[in-house]
């Protein structure tokens, strides 16, 4: 009896378990910024009067389980406003989305005591424990990571609706303003993407590599290029390391709040504990001292025993010293290892870019990374890492079965409803004319399938000599052969009526060790101290000088036959051999005989054939391929040196003399703390030879009103000519530290910026003595003459700026002054220049 009684007690029980829990009520849903659609985690969401609640996790997502239910539900977070809303109580399964608006930071009340913040010890400890903690102390590291990539376009206006491009996707519209819910802002997304990958990192010596095994990317506009196949991975451009100083995206440093900085720039709120995936972790809030600094502000956890960084939401607004921006977020949750140092286990990336007028529309790029099978302190050996992206070769076909198990979670009904949308516009025609109007604004070329018209800046001129002057170019692209690559153009101007053209074919031998051979045949018009070697890669530069006056021209024909590899990672060997004319159209001469003095014949042209061996070094240089190019995308650390050799070759190719050059230059941008970023060149050539003054080292002056970086902009056009010389040219962006603390210019978002350039050189009296009296310092109506005077050695050459960058977001301004050589020839003392800076 008493068996049969504790049965039938022991099954009451489970009845009524079971009733229990078939009573209880589901609630799943997810917490999003209204703005953005950002995921919020660690959002609060419970059942008004009773007390059953959840927690968001990292992807904003919440389960809750509530044994009754009222009519009502909430969801808050600290810097967003409540949110209520009204559910049906006789429900068991309830779905509910909450869009949570911005509102002021509001603190709970704190009470102040005398003595320290509670949170600074906290932040001492985790400076202590850093080398246990930080991954960039691991000797290498690995793991597979999954990248999503959206490109939004938001804050549309209803003007902006009105347009007919918005009009011809009005249906697909619809579907997101549904999606978008009660408080969230419409969110057309233009872009997807996904790709699986391997990433790679070792530390003695640095090195970085992304394997991208599978891609899948759509959008408006998007042509599957190699470039956007790199880029997906995400690991190489969104790896952020708060316990570094600074962390960096799109050229700014924004002091991190448990870098060596945090105390100078922050404020600290100690909150209450919270259990983080299993980790006991103290809540710090942070916000920044100076609101328009690079500063973040928002909260992070910090694990209760390692000090060791477990969880961060950062934030920058649009009060921050930037540009184009609304709003820019990181967040990331780490992992720790079996060595105690944490990684990224997930990251999300948002930028909210402001709408250029009010009736236009801004736009939002979203990035979130997910990694795991992290594998520590095995490194691979050097030349593993030689290629820092790749892409595999079958990355990009399509294969449906392979994402439905390789993502590391689903794709959301977001994901999937705008999936469908970038099918039904990207194909409409004003959809693809928006877009080929852009690639041509932005790339400079018109591009067909396989081969590409441009670049348009070089298209047309007109100056003195050429009169309106014409050109087509074009390029054939990874589409017409992987390894074949031809460029060309031809030209001419309607004054002087003599054709120019270049062509040019090389072969890619390998992109892993970027080995490459090629030939070029050119003729054409150049201007003296102003050709494409010395002014170097500024092409909008380049393309001014062929407008105006044209002083200085000369017809060159050239012919040159290269050949460059990388050796070994970081250190790039170019060999090539080269001939060229030099037939001015101006007065020059100069003696063959210069020991005979004025009874020496002369010249007025030349010849001149020559090898060259250039060694270029750049350790932790970072690139990918686009086709058959590579893009830098950072060099850390070290400067960028750069070894040139040159020896001309008498009675070769008609070349008319011997001659050997030197030259060596150093680059190197880095950060001076607090006091902003500074950059220099460091340049220094040398030629034992007696050769005419074109072939010695023509300084780069500036005439125009145009700021450029590499010129002198206080000196002339080949003002000055050495032998032997050495130049610092140094710039320094003090970035919104001045500006920002002024109450009525901070509002302007204005950067002062200052320049220093210093020059030394000279040429030896052989030298001066090849063009001594055959070319004077006159200038007539018809004919140029130029002295290509020589600096004093003891004397060095001295200019300095300052100016204001950031005007109307994009002017730059620049004064210059003049500081030595004031009585040379008819000197510009004081200079006022302008650039287009295009910054965030």
């Amino acid at each position: 009896m008493f068996k049969r009684g504790g049965l039938c007690g022991l099954l009451f029980f489970f009845l009524l378990c079971a009733q229990s829990a078939f009573s209880q009520v589901v609630i799943k849903g997810r917490v999003t910024d209204a703005a953005n659609g950002d995921p919020i985690p660690f959002a609060s969401v419970g059942v008004i009067g009773l007390n059953y609640g959840a927690t968001t996790n990292f992807q904003g997502e919440f389960t809750l389980h509530a044994k009754s239910m009222s009519d009502s539900l909430f969801a808050s977070v600290v810097g967003y406003k409540k949110r209520i809303k009204w559910v049906d109580k006789k429900l068991k399964t309830i779905e509910l989305d909450f869009q949570l608006e911005s509102a002021t930071k509001e603190m709970a009340e704190v009470m102040v005591y005398s003595g320290e913040n509670p949170a600074f010890k906290i932040l001492r400890n985790v400076l202590k424990h850093r080398a246990y903690n930080d991954r960039s102390k691991l000797e290498s590291y690995e793991y597979s990571s999954y990248s999503k990539m959206e490109l939004d376009v938001d804050n549309i206006s209803e003007k902006f609706k009105d347009r007919k491009i918005m009009r011809d996707i009005s249906e697909a519209v619809k579907k997101f303003e549904k999606l978008a819910g009660d408080d969230g802002k419409l969110v057309i997304p233009t872009y997807i993407s996904e790709s699986i990958s391997k990433f790679y990192y070792r530390d003695s010596p640095q090195r970085k590599r992304e394997h991208v095994l599978k891609t899948h990317i759509k959008g408006v506009g998007v042509k599957e290029g190699s470039v956007i196949s790199q880029l997906v991975g995400g690991n190489l451009v969104a790896n952020y390391n708060f316990y570094q100083s600074y962390v960096s995206f799109f050229g700014k440093d924004f002091a991190s709040p448990i870098g060596d900085t945090w105390k100078g720039n922050y404020t600290y709120y100690l909150g209450d504990t919270v259990n983080v995936d299993g980790h006991v972790c103290y809540q710090l809030d942070f916000d920044p001292r100076n609101p328009m600094d690079l500063v973040f502000s928002g909260q992070m956890w910090i694990d209760t025993t390692s000090f060791a960084l477990v969880q961060i939401d950062a934030s920058v607004d649009k009060a921050a010293n930037l540009n184009f921006i609304d709003k820019i977020k990181i967040s990331q949750e780490l992992e720790q290892t079996e060595t105690g140092a944490w990684l990224p286990a997930k990251t999300r990336f948002l930028i909210d870019i402001e709408e250029i007028t009010k009736n236009s529309a801004g736009m939002l790029l979203k990035m979130y990374i997910s990694n795991k099978d992290f594998v520590v302190n095995k490194p691979h050996p050097l030349s593993f890492y030689d290629l820092a992206s790749e892409v595999a070769e079958d990355a990009k076909e399509p294969d449906p079965n392979y994402w439905k198990f390789a993502r590391h979670a689903p794709l959301s009904r977001q994901d999937l409803i705008a999936s469908s949308l970038i099918d039904s516009v990207k194909n409409l025609p004003v959809v693809r004319s928006y877009v080929e109007v852009a690639e041509i604004v932005v790339s400079g070329f018109k591009k067909f399938n396989n081969i590409e018209f441009g670049p348009y800046i070089n298209s047309f001129a007109i100056n003195k000599v050429e009169g309106a002057r014409f050109r087509l170019g074009f390029r054939t692209n990874a589409n017409f052969d992987k390894n074949w690559i031809i460029r060309g153009n031809v030209g001419f101007g309607t004054k002087d009526l003599v054709p120019k053209y270049s062509a040019e074919v090389n072969y890619l031998f390998s992109r892993k060790k970027w080995t490459m051979a090629g030939i070029r045949h050119s003729y054409d018009i150049e201007r003296v101290g102003l050709t494409p070697e010395l002014i170097g890669d500024n092409k909008l530069f380049y393309a001014f000088t062929r407008w105006g006056a044209f002083s200085g021209a000369f017809f060159r024909r050239e012919s040159e036959a290269f050949f460059t590899t990388e050796l070994i990672k970081g250190l790039s060997i170019t060999s090539s051999l080269h001939t060229r004319s030099f037939d001015p159209l101006f007065r020059f001469q100069y003696r063959l005989n210069p020991e005979l003095g004025k009874a020496s014949p002369v010249q007025d042209y030349y010849q001149e054939s020559f090898v060259t061996l250039e060694a270029r070094f750049a350790r932790n240089e970072t690139y990918i391929m686009n086709g058959n190019e590579k893009i830098t995308l950072a060099t850390k650390r070290i400067p960028v040196i750069t070894f040139k050799y040159q020896r001309g070759i008498k009675g070769f190719l008609g070349g008319d003399f011997d001659y050997e050059r030197f030259t060596l230059k150093a680059h190197q941008t880095f950060r001076l703390g607090l006091l902003g970023r500074s950059d220099y060149t460091l340049s220094a050539g040398y030629t034992p030879s007696n050769l005419p003054a074109p072939l010695l080292f023509p300084h780069l002056g500036n005439e125009t009103f145009f700021f450029v970086r590499s010129a002198f902009s206080t000196m002339n056009y080949f003002e000055f000519v050495s032998d032997r010389y050495a130049s610092l040219q140094l710039n320094h962006n003090f970035e919104g530290l001045l500006f920002n603390r002024l109450p009525l210019i901070k509002k302007l978002k204005w950067r002062f910026i200052a320049s220093s350039n210093i020059l030394m050189g000279s040429q030896r009296k052989s030298n001066q003595e090849i063009m001594k009296d055959v070319n004077n310092p006159l200038k007539s109506k018809f004919l140029d003459q130029y002295a290509f005077d020589s600096l004093d050695p003891n004397k060095p050459f001295v200019e300095v700026g300052y100016g204001i960058d950031n005007i109307f977001k994009i002017f730059r301004l620049q004064a210059f002054h003049r500081l030595s050589y004031l009585d040379h020839g008819n000197p510009q003392r004081f200079r006022l220049m302008a650039s287009i800076n295009f910054a965030f």
